[in-house]
């Protein structure tokens, strides 16, 4: 039998730091609700090949009309790099297109095509029943209220 020895190199004072961060750190607490709250959007995005970081970039599409890459990141919060690897997978489906600007060739302009708003169209169903879910599990006020602390805490930060 193989016995495991533990050897902690740490601090008292460091330990209890440790313990606050597993119990208490925003970024982890957050991003453990994320990762609930993605696998159940993820499997309602499922019969559309979307995830749940590709429907924003179609909804905006569809709500805006073609963009720039750089008013597209700004309006959904992402930087340049996270998005053009997204827009280049959504373009390789034929989910949208790009091109340059009219105005200005360095500019790439995003579009969504028919076939974009056809899977959108799909996605949109599922995303739809699945929020209904989320409600249902969460409660509508309290889903209403988390969405105004995480606004307030982006802005805080932000």
């Amino acid at each position: 039998m193989c016995m495991q020895r533990h050897v902690n190199y740490l601090t008292a004072d460091e330990l209890d730091l440790c313990a606050q961060v597993r119990a208490a750190c925003a970024c982890n607490q957050l991003r453990r609700a994320m990762r609930g709250v993605t696998e159940l959007y993820e499997d309602a995005l499922a019969a559309s090949r979307l995830k749940a970081t590709q429907l924003p970039i179609l909804v905006c599409l569809a709500s805006a009309g073609d963009v720039s890459v750089s008013v597209l990141a700004d309006a959904l919060s992402l930087d340049r790099t996270t998005l053009t690897r997204n827009v280049q997978v959504l373009e390789e489906r034929g989910l949208v297109r790009t091109s340059e600007s009219e105005d200005d060739r360095r500019v790439r302009i995003v579009s969504l095509t028919l076939e974009g708003s056809r899977v959108l169209s799909g996605a949109l169903v599922g995303w739809e029943q699945m929020h209904a879910v989320v409600e249902k599990r969460f409660g509508r006020e309290r889903l209403s209220a988390l969405y105004d602390e995480l606004a307030a805490l982006g802005d805080a930060i932000g």
